[in-house]
């Protein structure tokens, strides 16, 4: 319901991602979808866990002062320093309301790595905004961004209930409710994209949920190996060429997989099955084993991306030069 009102307002008000530069679709699209999943989320979680706790305040609030600010970027566009300043922010708000990464597991040790506030804060801040970018460098082609979210929020339903912590499991659970209800407007040939502010949004959410509770960092971690090591490879590849990290590029594994031929329905069904099998592989397995597969996907995507280097491209995005 959501959606259908801000798509109406994005299309009369002419709110749209047109084609062109670094842009894999030929037609004029709205590109408000991350205001109504942000809408959703918040009605649901208020109706669902009200009253609300101080941890939940903090999610709502942060997710409410970053779509805030992000819609902006969609609407009239920012630098991208002024958008990273809004992601610490944002990212800010629920580090102020106790939800902080004070510990990480050994994944050679059965045992606890408890960290020093002055680790705690940065390395927090660190996490949520890591993952912003995370879900926003992946949202370059239709529904892929929201699938693979989606997996990793059902992933992160089972270890909460695993954990005993069903009020967690309510919250990713309401995370893939929305997601569910936005794709199928979103999905190959989208009547309406999340924009940056849903892309923003749902890696904002999905870094807060993991670290409610303990043991579910490595398991978000590892779901989300793809899109972790992509934006990780991406910051390389910019810091290498003398260029801006918040630089917009179209040299993501998704953009070479389509410039290869492959189908934009067929990249989303590869990410989703991988963040699957991953997801799979995150609920059954020990942490050392966590580790060694976060390693083994890492040498899997560089092998691609090389083969991917050396194919011909059947198809090109025209690129934005740079300066």
């Amino acid at each position: 319901v959501f959606t259908l009102a801000v798509r109406y307002v994005a299309v009369h008000r002419n709110w749209m991602d047109q084609p062109g530069p670094d842009r894999i679709h030929t037609v004029p699209v709205p590109r408000l979808g991350g205001l109504a999943m942000y809408a959703a989320f918040v009605a649901t979680v208020l109706i669902v866990r009200w009253p609300v706790s101080g941890h939940v305040i903090g999610l709502l609030l942060g997710a409410t002062v970053l779509v805030l600010l992000i819609v902006i970027d969609d609407v009239r566009g920012l630098r991208a320093r002024t958008k990273f300043l809004a992601q610490l922010a944002a990212a800010a708000i629920p580090l102020a309301f106790g939800l902080r990464i004070n510990a990480v597991s050994n994944p050679f040790e059965a045992s606890v790595i408890v960290l020093h506030l002055v680790i705690v804060i940065p390395f927090t801040l660190f996490w949520i905004t890591g993952m912003m970018n995370a879900i926003n460098f992946l949202d370059g082609i239709d529904g892929l961004a929201g699938g693979v979210v989606a997996i990793a929020a059902i992933v992160l339903v089972v270890v909460s209930l695993r954990l005993g912590l069903p009020d967690v499991a309510t919250l990713a659970l309401a995370l893939v409710a929305v997601v569910i209800g936005f794709l199928p407007f979103n999905v190959y040939r989208a009547s309406i994209i999340m924009g940056d502010a849903g892309s923003n949004f749902l890696g904002f959410a999905i870094a807060v949920i993991a670290i409610m509770g303990p043991a579910k960092l490595a398991t978000a971690i590892l779901v989300l190996g793809v899109p972790i090591l992509d934006v990780a490879w991406s910051i390389g590849r910019r810091v290498m060429r003398g260029r801006g990290i918040g630089d917009r590029d179209v040299e993501h594994l998704h953009h070479r997989l389509w410039e290869a031929g492959v189908s934009q329905p067929a990249i989303v069904v590869m990410y989703c099955a991988l963040a699957g099998v991953l997801g799979l592989m995150a609920l059954l397995v020990e942490r050392l084993d966590k580790f060694y597969a976060f390693l083994g996907l890492a040498g899997f995507m560089a092998i691609l991306l090389a083969l991917l280097a050396r194919m011909p491209r059947r198809r090109r995005i025209r690129r934005v030069q740079p300066d």
